[in-house]
């Protein structure tokens, strides 16, 4: 080998290691960090750009991530991007894994083991319980942690906090009292139910707006969230507001609850003699991700002062 050629060699060498050095380094495939979940310590992607989402979708929509796939009851919520839902994939309830596979995701989001267990097989799987995502603050918090997009979270929480103020100014021009007490009920199923304070029907947005549970449906709230209630025991659960729900249209009325205004329990309770019970839709009140909450701020305001005049 000439000399000449092995100055070549080296200085072709020099140049290359010159260039490894100053090469933008190649980001690293495992670009994760783990999360806690009810289903163990989870690598998921800091930044997922194709995520299924189950029960969670408007948790995740609402910090700006994009999401491939969800379920047919959580597309319907009336108060997400429909343009975005549109381009959405229904993976049914269970999820399928096959309907999954197709979409090509790089999270998936559920709140139950069984789908867990098939997609774990697809994606980085995520079980996140209900219950940890039942207080609005708490909520966004945790999933801005699972999804890396603290900004996000609080960008989305000053606009709740300002809409929220809002709506105060008008319950105070109006001159209702946040210091009065209210709780949640639904006819579901020829079944009474009171609901403390993480199933939505508006319970965050009252608490958001400065009310507070009466004392019996904080114990409820401090308890299972919910409790199966008779009507004779509808005294012991009344609070100043009464907000019902059922699943029933305006065209075919809920016979138990048609039932249930005719007996004199009923019509003996304080809120009821007051034209303080608020009958709101099941559909716009049964979400409860952040956006649902924000808007039916307005909703529960507009009732109250409807029903105070």
């Amino acid at each position: 080998m000439s000399k000449k050629f092995q100055r070549f060699v080296s200085v072709l060498l020099a140049a290359f290691a010159l260039l490894v050095i100053f090469l933008p380094r190649p980001v690293v495939a495992a670009d994760t960090h783990a999360f806690k979940a009810a289903n163990g310590t989870i690598q998921v992607p800091n930044h997922p750009k194709r995520v299924v989402a189950g029960l969670y979708l408007g948790q995740v929509m609402a910090l700006g991530v994009n999401v491939v796939g969800s379920t047919k009851l959580e597309m319907a919520n009336p108060y997400l991007d429909q343009a975005k839902i549109k381009s959405m994939t229904d993976v049914g309830t269970p999820m399928s894994a096959e309907a999954v596979l197709k979409l090509k995701p790089d999270l998936i989001i559920t709140n139950n083991e069984s789908d867990t267990k098939k997609m774990e097989k697809i994606a980085p799987t995520v079980q996140i319980p209900y219950q940890k995502t039942q207080q609005f603050t708490s909520s966004m918090n945790y999933f801005a942690k699972l999804l890396n997009r603290p900004k996000q979270a609080k960008a989305f929480k000053k606009s709740f906090n300002t809409a929220a103020k809002k709506q105060i100014k008008r319950l105070n021009a109006a001159k209702i009292s946040r210091k009065s007490t209210f709780g949640v009920y639904e006819m579901q199923s020829n079944k009474l139910y009171a609901y403390g304070s993480g199933f939505s029907r508006g319970a965050q947005a009252m608490l958001a707006l400065g009310f507070k549970l009466s004392k019996p449906l904080q114990k409820v709230d401090s308890g299972a969230g919910f409790k199966e209630i008779s009507v004779e025991s509808l005294p012991k659960y009344q609070a100043h507001y009464m907000f019902i729900t059922t699943s029933s249209t305006k065209e075919q009325k809920d016979p138990a609850l048609v039932a249930m205004k005719k007996n004199p329990i009923w019509k003996s309770l304080a809120a009821v003699k007051a034209n303080r019970v608020i009958e709101l839709p099941f559909n716009k009140m049964y979400y409860y991700d952040p956006y649902a909450t924000r808007a039916q701020l307005k909703i529960v305001t507009d009732a109250l002062i409807k029903a105070d005049k």
